[in-house]
């Protein structure tokens, strides 16, 4: 839940079952980064994550293989090639696959990318430079790649993916129905706190969905874990947990609140990006 809203959803690969790996185009799946690096790709900190396990030459890049098929619209993605003497290098292209075991065997498709691939990195490049990418379905695999033809190894700071899964995968989920824009309605989009001054509160309004229709949620845990944010039940008592007994097939939750509170006047207001993390231990 950003203070400026994305064109899309940001897909949080970095803690939702997608597995990521290193990728080189001969030798395929080199290694896999750490739970750390990935939470910096996907975030904003536009720290260098370790490639050590990428090759020094030739196609290189992240495989992710999703756990369901998703309609990927969006990329942005900076990198950094150390060949030479070094330089802000783009992505030369994004595709994806259905039906591969290993990020290497089965049938690709390249993404049509009409906007073309993102520029130089700044301090609002991430919501700025945002290109679309064009499959013509779902993928459950994608692989972002840059080719050069010498000794360098790329590293990357950043790598957002947007988009969401296709109709009909993983049909037994929870989803967040918007309270406030559109009540009822699935969100299309993350929520939107607008330009919030410092030192101010805002607080907005949502429910929990069990999406499945024959299966019964159990011990659903929502947390919002972040210094800005905080959820509630009743909108009085804030917490960073909130636990749900169950929901039956189609059944939604009370209201609950996600409050954001800047920080005081003399500090720093940037862009932020909260994140409702709601997990079920067990269908039935």
């Amino acid at each position: 839940m950003p203070y400026t809203a994305l064109p899309d959803r940001r897909i949080p690969y970095d803690n939702d079952g997608t597995v990521v790996g290193w990728y080189h185009g001969v030798n395929g799946l080199t290694a896999y980064p750490s739970g750390a690096d990935l939470i910096s790709l996907n975030g904003s900190s536009y720290a260098a994550v370790n490639t050590s396990g990428l090759m020094s030459s030739g196609t290189m890049g992240v495989l992710l293989f999703f756990p369901e098929q998703r309609e990927v619209t969006g990329i942005y993605a900076w990198l950094w090639d150390d060949g030479g003497a070094g330089f802000e290098a783009p992505i030369t292209g994004i595709v994806g696959s259905t039906d591969t075991t290993n990020g290497q065997d089965g049938t690709w498709e390249t993404a049509s990318l009409p906007g073309g691939v993102p520029g130089k990195a700044n301090s609002y490049a991430w919501r700025s430079d945002i290109k679309a990418v064009s499959f013509t379905g779902g993928k459950r695999t994608v692989r972002i790649y840059r080719s050069i033809g010498y000794d360098g190894l790329p590293r990357f700071f950043a790598l957002h993916l947007y988009g969401e899964k296709i109709a009909g995968q993983t049909p037994d989920d929870v989803i967040y129905i918007d309270h406030d824009t559109t009540p009822g309605v699935e969100y299309a989009a993350p929520e939107d706190f607008g330009d919030q001054p410092l030192g101010t509160t805002v607080v907005r309004q949502f429910r929990l969905k069990n999406a499945s229709a024959t299966k019964t949620a159990n011990a659903i845990n929502v947390q919002c874990n972040d210094a800005d944010f905080a959820v509630s039940t009743d909108g009085t008592t804030w917490v960073v947990t909130i636990n749900i007994a169950s929901l039956g097939p189609g059944a939604q939750s009370a209201t609950m609140y996600v409050r954001c509170t800047t920080p005081a006047p003399g500090n720093l207001l940037g862009p932020r990006f909260a994140r409702i993390v709601t997990t079920v231990a067990i269908y039935t």
